[in-house]
């Protein structure tokens, strides 16, 4: 992929992430691909990523989706690394947490590895414990 297909593909992938589009977003991936989560572990096929998707999105919305910042590499095989700032809305249960109505917002990477112009190997990284403090699932001790 060249540079500007994988900016492209990622402006596609924030759209969709951005209507809370899993279907969409679950056809950005390969069919074998892995994904490696915090929140969902590893993640084996499209199936799979496409149902973390709806999960989050049945937790969290509206979401608000920028790009902080992309690394792009297109040796073979091509890989990007992004920088996510999302906001959303805590609307549903998660981790047995019922809906808060919180706000959220979270910085997000994704160390994506590409294959025939899609993603076949993706690490999600992004802190776990700020996002278990937002939604009130962990409680910070008074210093």
């Amino acid at each position: 992929m060249t540079n500007d297909e994988i900016r492209s593909f990622l402006d596609q992938f924030a759209l969709a992430w951005g209507q809370s589009d899993a279907a969409a977003l679950g056809d950005c991936y390969t069919d074998d691909c892995v994904v490696i989560s915090p929140i969902f572990r590893t993640l084996k096929g499209r199936a799979q990523v496409e149902k973390s998707y709806v999960d989050i999105f049945n937790a969290f919305d509206p979401q608000i989706v920028r790009v902080d910042d992309l690394v792009i590499g297109t040796e073979v095989p091509a890989r990007a690394v992004v920088v996510w700032n999302v906001h959303n809305v805590h609307i549903g249960e998660i981790f047995g947490m019922p809906a808060s109505g919180k706000r959220i917002e979270q910085a997000i990477a994704y160390v994506l590895t590409f294959s025939d112009g899609r993603i076949a190997k993706e690490v999600r990284i992004y802190d776990f414990t700020s996002l278990l403090m937002q939604v009130g699932v962990l409680r910070a001790k008074p210093a």
